[in-house]
């Protein structure tokens, strides 16, 4: 979060991720076992597809990865733009239950991508990136 805040130069911004980082400790518990994952990174809808197999089936596809290992719960970070209906999720709980600190978590994840989305292309990215630094300070709050 603090490359992409030091990269967007935006002191509003900074000051939220500082906020956050001083308080990361109450985004996780001792409770909660965090394995690293391999990670796709960049998972959205540009990046998501089927093909047909060799016996006709169809098969899900995904694509242009960004691999990197971290918390598997760093996926979500792009939901916001992937498009993944409510059948992929529910499957995806019954692999991997919700953890009881997900939902102040999971605005984290998302803002890195909303700032990087910002340095990269500008424009509302920076609204979406401040809600969500505030949302994941409201949820420990």
């Amino acid at each position: 979060l603090e490359h992409q805040a030091n990269l967007a130069g935006d002191p509003a911004i900074s000051r939220l991720v500082d906020q956050c980082a001083d308080r990361i400790h109450h985004f996780f518990s001792d409770e909660e076992s965090i394995v690293p994952s391999c990670l796709h990174g960049d998972l959205w809808s540009g990046n998501i597809n089927s093909v047909v197999n060799g016996d006709g089936q169809i098969s899900p596809t995904i694509f242009d990865p960004a691999c990197y290992y971290g918390h598997h719960e760093a996926e979500w970070g792009m939901s916001w733009c992937a498009s993944l209906g409510p059948q992929f999720w529910a499957g995806y709980r019954e692999l991997i239950p919700e953890a009881p600190l997900f939902r102040a978590r999971r605005p984290l994840y998302e803002a890195y991508h909303q700032m990087n989305h910002y340095n990269l292309f500008g424009g509302g990215y920076r609204g979406a990136a401040v809600s969500c630094l505030e949302q994941a300070l409201q949820a420990i709050s």
